[in-house]
């Protein structure tokens, strides 16, 4: 038993190892079959080994993050040689964002973050390369006037890096002086939770779960695709062996030799692909993470699963292939008329997966785990591997059917068609798989954000900005003079500021005051949003006919409806309408006892606008005749700045004036989604969609490579037809025609089924997050054009060997 096993395998062996040597040392046809595999294998795998290399290069950016975070860092209360004071300044520059620390050690051995050597001193500060090289180009000369009188003493290193394009700088500051609401004093830098990257939604997670299985399905079907490259001309040559007394087991095995040496070939062009690839995927950024070159590294068990699945699919798919057809001696029986095709077993894959969703979409199981996500995962590849099955069947079903009509140039590629469907089906099932997985996820993504977009902000917003000093860091007394800044820069048109804090009842009228110490949080509890303005200013928070200085208004609390309108908050709900003459504490919080503050017998009710203070509370709004900003501790700071729309340079001069008053300052566009927390979650789903559309757009780009290899195979083979039609005066633009019908007919075929059983999927999804179907036909155009694009880019380039084939010398023969 043993030595019949030892004799299979060395049978085995010797068979594969023959189909090599035949792959290598064929002459040139078999070179040129040979080079058509690996290139099309090794394009797969450079996509496979990049796919396998993301979850390294993010991991690693993320832990980076991490190491120098100072968010979660271990906190103290009391100044040592060891602390240091940290304020967040982040900041942008023309739609690039630029992380921003001021920091301010309290000892001669401060902690300091990785890639900083030395912490800045006033006035100095260290910075990322790419923001030294911004603030040193003619581009950063607007950015320079927001560091102005603050000296580059250093260049942070690699390690406090998240990616080589990051603009991120420690400044040196006097200013902080102690832990305040924006100010924290850490013992050392990092910490923080394991997962700090953000996609941990499951609605975000099923999105890039399915993405994901979207773009690498269709690159294993395009791999599969590309190992049968040249299978006629390998299959004349096995009917040669067959002549001289091989047998069929045996031709098989030649065959699955030649297969897997361009798998194999294929394998060390993916990797020289891949190893190339690693400097411009190094400029990408997601999230505001960026990769260093070294961190496109692909898992080892990932890229040894990739080395390993490849050859074996190659030979597995090559086996497959040669039970379909018989190899005699005398020829291939191709030819022959073709078994027709059954459609019961292509209907079990999307069937099963279908099977595998449905219970998570029906009983509302959540998104949680590796097992849910290998259910979502296995799922998918199911529903578009069934895709990838049904188009043969579609594609035998609708040529056969098309009767003799139309020209010679569509006569010609029907023709073609019908004697064999197989290797057209085989050209653009990639296609087909790709645009079926991106349709369903555009699908699960529209549906996804119907909720998540944030309100849409009152018109015109598009040229304001909002600065804001949210942490109460700016002095009440500074206010007046910040406003006067704001005015007089280049590119203001108007500028309207306000004072924020917060009132509740005395403890007289409420809450009894403890009896020694002091007072703390349930001592003057916290009921109405406050608002000091002028009159101005207040016109934009509120309806009112009427405003002059010393005028109070009172705006009750709005709650949304389903339907998307307001209303006003139950009774229950509401906080009670402050009555004239009722006293209020100003400003409570633990520890301080508040200012007390009569309200006036003028205030009045009114409804609020839609406006930048974001006001979600009951909220008094008054005068500064009516309330002293003095009385006023800490309060936040806010101005809305309204700008030139003719000078778009004026957010950068707004920025700068910010700046230069204090760094902590927030000035941000209204119209920049970025910049506001409460829309970062769309942000991270416009992330996703983009990144599947650069994806869908790369595999179509990549299997509109293959589709051209395999068009120049099927004109190589057909070089004698092509002689003798040209012999019989066949015109050249018939024969080209001919060619890109040949191409678009199963293209066609391929979407129609494509958005079919992607909407379909997609709406399946839909039901895993109980969300809307909201189509996204634009994108859905998009990427049947970019199809389209692709099978007319084909098409031109096979002219020019169209054009060398049609010549007599193709009528020779021997």
């Amino acid at each position: 038993m043993e030595k019949d096993r030892r004799h299979l395998v060395g049978r085995w062996c010797r068979d594969l190892g023959m189909g090599v040597r035949f792959a290598v040392g064929g002459g040139r046809e078999g070179w040129i079959r040979t080079a058509l595999t690996a290139l099309g294998v090794g394009l797969g795998v450079a996509v496979l080994l990049t796919a396998a290399a993301v979850p390294h290069a993010v991991s690693t950016a993320v832990a980076r993050d991490q190491a120098r975070s100072d968010t979660f860092s271990p906190r103290s209360t009391a100044a040592t040689d060891r602390t240091l004071l940290v304020a967040q300044t982040d900041t942008a520059y023309r739609d690039r964002s630029v992380r921003g620390r001021l920091v301010r050690p309290d000892g001669d051995r401060p902690a300091t973050p990785p890639g900083v050597p030395r912490l800045p001193g006033p006035g100095e500060m260290v910075v990322s390369p790419a923001l030294a090289d911004l603030l040193a180009s003619s581009d950063g000369a607007d950015l320079r006037d927001r560091f102005r009188g603050v000296r580059t003493v250093g260049r942070i290193g690699a390690e406090g890096l998240t990616g080589p394009d990051e603009l991120a700088y420690y400044q040196g500051s006097d200013r902080l002086t102690g832990v305040r609401a924006g100010t924290t004093r850490i013992t050392s830098f990092g910490g923080g939770p394991e997962a700090a990257f953000p996609a941990t939604d499951p609605q975000l997670l099923l999105s890039v779960l399915v993405g994901s299985v979207a773009l690498l399905v269709p690159v294993a079907v395009f791999i599969a695709a590309a190992v049968r490259f040249g299978g006629e001309r390998r299959d004349r040559r096995l009917a040669a062996l067959r002549l001289v007394g091989t047998d069929r087991a045996t031709t098989r095995r030649i065959a699955a030799g030649e297969a897997l040496a361009g798998a194999l070939l294929g394998l060390l062009i993916g990797a020289a692909v891949f190893l190339a690839a690693r400097y411009p995927l190094s400029g990408i950024r997601v999230l505001d993470f960026g990769v260093f070159p070294s961190d496109v590294v692909p898992d080892w068990r990932l890229a040894a699963l990739v080395a390993l699945a490849v050859p074996a699919c190659s030979v597995g798919v090559a086996l497959l292939t040669m039970r379909r057809i018989t190899v005699e001696p005398l020829g291939v029986t191709r030819s022959a008329p073709p078994v027709r095709r059954r459609l019961w077993w292509r209907l079990l894959l999307p069937v099963a997966g279908a099977a595998l969703l449905w219970p998570m979409a029906v009983g509302g199981v959540a998104m949680v785990g590796v097992w849910a996500a290998a259910q979502v995962v296995a799922g998918t590849s199911l529903l578009l591997l069934g895709v990838a099955a049904l188009l043969p069947w579609l594609l035998d079903a609708v040529v056969s059917r098309l009767g003799a009509g139309g020209g010679p140039s569509w006569q010609l590629a029907v023709r073609r068609l019908q004697l064999s469907t197989t290797a057209a089906a085989r050209s653009v099932s990639g296609i087909t798989v790709a645009v079926a997985g991106v349709v369903a996820v555009q699908l699960l993504l529209a549906g996804v954000q119907t909720n998540e977009l944030p309100d849409p902000l009152p018109a015109p917003r598009e040229h304001q900005m909002v600065v804001a000093d949210r942490d109460g860091e700016l002095p009440v007394a500074g206010a007046p003079g910040m406003f006067e800044r704001l005015r007089e820069t280049r590119g203001v048109r108007s500028v309207y500021g306000a004072l924020l804090s917060y009132a509740g009842p005395l403890p007289s009228e409420g809450h009894r005051a403890p009896a020694g110490g002091a007072p703390d949080e349930e001592s003057y509890p916290v009921r109405y949003r406050l608002v000091v303005a002028d009159c101005d200013a207040l016109r934009q928070m509120v309806r009112t006919d009427r405003c002059v200085d010393g005028d109070t208004f009172y705006a009750p609390p709005k709650v949304s409806r389903e339907d998307g309108t307001e209303t006003g908050l139950l009774a229950a709900d509401a906080p009670p309408v402050p009555r004239p003459g009722t006293r209020l504490a100003v400003s409570p919080d633990a520890g301080n006892r508040p200012a007390a503050w009569t309200v006036p017998r003028t205030v009045r009710t009114v409804d609020t606008l839609p406006n930048f203070f974001s006001l979600h509370e009951a909220n008094l709004l008054a005068t500064p005749g009516a309330l002293d900003p003095a009385l006023l501790r800490s309060p936040s700071t806010e101005f809305e700045v309204h700008l030139d729309p003719d000078r778009p340079e004026a957010v950068e001069y707004v920025r700068n004036t910010a700046a230069q008053t204090d760094p902590r300052l927030q000035a941000m566009p209204l119209w920049d989604t970025s910049t506001r927390s409460s829309e970062r979650q769309p942000e991270l789903y416009d992330i996703v969609r983009a990144a599947l559309q650069a994806g869908a757009v790369g595999v179509l780009c990549l299997i509109g490579a293959g589709l051209l290899i395999s068009v120049l195979e099927q004109l190589r083979e057909r070089r004698l037809l092509l002689s003798a039609l040209d012999a019989f005066g066949t015109p050249r633009r018939t024969l080209g025609r001919s060619v890109l019908w040949q191409t678009a007919i199963p293209v066609v075929l391929g979407l129609a089924l494509a958005v079919g059983c992607g909407l379909s999927a997609g709406l399946l999804l839909l039901h895993l997050v109980h969300k809307p179907m909201l189509p996204d036909w634009p994108g859905i155009a998009a990427l049947a054009g970019t199809a389209g694009a692709v099978v007319l880019t084909v098409t031109a380039l096979s002219l020019p060997l169209l054009w060398r084939l049609m010549r007599p010398d193709g009528l020779r023969t021997e």
